[in-house]
């Protein structure tokens, strides 16, 4: 988790919601990379990270689409989770996301970028 170099994500703090959450992903790398809509929730639970069970019936998915983000340039990425995840209970979460080093088709290496939040309300 968070292995590649050079490249990041934190939590807009301001946008956490029980229902959703602004990312900002960092490239101060010297590569190009590349991330798309897919994520994953986690729940700390006795100091272990759990998958937060999803709650939509049936099958689910998201948009096959691959967003850039140059070296040395930064993004925000928003999400919400309702439809998905529901509406969280006071905790701490992370948000997992799939991040690629993306040289040419089938040429890439794939990392997770993790970032973690409190809700408390």
């Amino acid at each position: 988790m968070n292995d590649f170099e050079g490249v990041s994500m934190s939590v807009v703090e301001e946008s956490i919601s029980k229902t959703g959450v602004t990312v900002v992903i960092e490239n101060d790398s010297e590569k190009e990379m590349e991330y798309g809509e897919s994520y994953a929730l986690e729940k700390k639970i006795n100091g272990r990270w759990y998958k937060v069970p999803i709650i939509l019936k049936g099958n689910h998915g998201f948009e096959a689409i691959a967003y850039t983000v140059p070296p040395s340039s930064a993004v925000e990425w928003k999400t919400s989770w309702n439809g998905l995840y529901g509406t969280l209970k006071n905790g701490e979460y992370r948000i997992v996301k799939d991040v690629m080093d993306f040289r040419e088709a089938g040429d890439y290496d794939k990392y997770n970028l993790a970032a973690e939040f409190e809700i408390n309300e």
